[in-house]
């Protein structure tokens, strides 16, 4: 038995110095499935990484109109707040002027 051994160990020498490096036993069907999966999970990350990117880009966008929008109705509210509630002049040839819109109304009221 021993002799077996140092033969079939002679024999693997034998061969691995032919071949020039011991001989590998893979099992391509489990490489394979490795490779593959690992693509596929790459895959998955970079269409997720994607996908995120766009709703963030979505979301930016999104909350830039709703303060520009904000900003716009809050400067008419101003300038229509002041319109309202402020003496002017508006045409000095027609002698038209501009009085706040309480004073319009008491004066209306009394000339009634």
């Amino acid at each position: 038995m021993v002799n077996d051994n140092m033969d079939k160990g002679r024999q693997d020498l034998d061969k691995e110095i032919t071949f020039g490096v011991s001989e590998d036993n893979i099992n391509l069907k489990t490489v394979s499935f490795w490779i593959v999966l690992g693509i596929v999970l790459v895959t998955i990350t970079l269409f997720g990484i994607y996908n995120m990117y766009n709703y963030n880009q979505f979301l930016s966008s999104q909350e830039a109109a709703i303060n520009a929008e904000f900003h716009d109705a809050q400067q008419r509210k101003d300038r229509d707040h002041r319109m309202l509630n402020s003496f002017e002049l508006v045409d000095e040839e027609n002698r038209r002027y501009r009085i706040p819109i309480d004073s319009a109304m008491a004066l209306i009221a009394i000339d009634r």
